[in-house]
């Protein structure tokens, strides 16, 4: 069994960056599953997939300051970009400090966000070379993240209105 694992995901190009993606998404599927079936947790699960997906957002702008730094370190542009997920993950945070409806409807801007960053990521690979199959590997990474986060803010907001 554990070589089948090996040769299937980790020997592939990009092997451990996939699987370690798909244990990424983990996280979020439990709250998901957690803010579908159980009461006590249906306000502290949408809470906590909020936070995780907002770390990882902002991680990706972290990731693009470092190639633009990189390969681009006259370009102002990509340096912009890669401030936005930080400052979009920290305005759609701040609904709850003013007691608004929170975090259903942020859940679905930010699952949003992390599927529309591709674009960002395509135009990326102009500027540098990546692996081979590395475009794939952040297509499962976005989708599975950004659907996930956006069905638990569905979820939330049929709860809460």
């Amino acid at each position: 069994m554990q070589r089948m694992v090996h040769e299937r995901f980790l020997g592939a190009p990009l092997g451990a960056a996939r699987f370690l993606t798909l244990i990424a998404i983990a996280p979020q599927l439990f709250f998901l599953y957690l803010t579908l079936t159980d009461v006590e947790a249906s306000w502290t699960a949408p809470v906590a997939a909020f936070a995780y997906a907002a770390l990882i957002f902002s991680f990706l702008g972290g990731y693009y300051w470092g190639v633009g730094l990189a390969t681009q370190p006259d370009a102002p542009e990509i340096l912009l970009v890669a401030v936005m997920p930080m400052l979009i993950a920290f305005a759609l945070f701040m609904p709850w400090i003013w007691g608004w409806n929170w975090p259903g409807p942020q859940l679905i801007v930010l699952g949003l966000a992390i599927i529309i960053v591709l674009f960002v990521d395509m135009r990326l690979i102009r500027a540098f070379r990546p692996a081979p199959h590395w475009l794939t590997t952040r297509i499962i990474a976005s989708f599975g993240l950004g659907i996930t986060t956006i069905a638990i803010g569905v979820v939330t907001l049929s709860k809460y209105g």
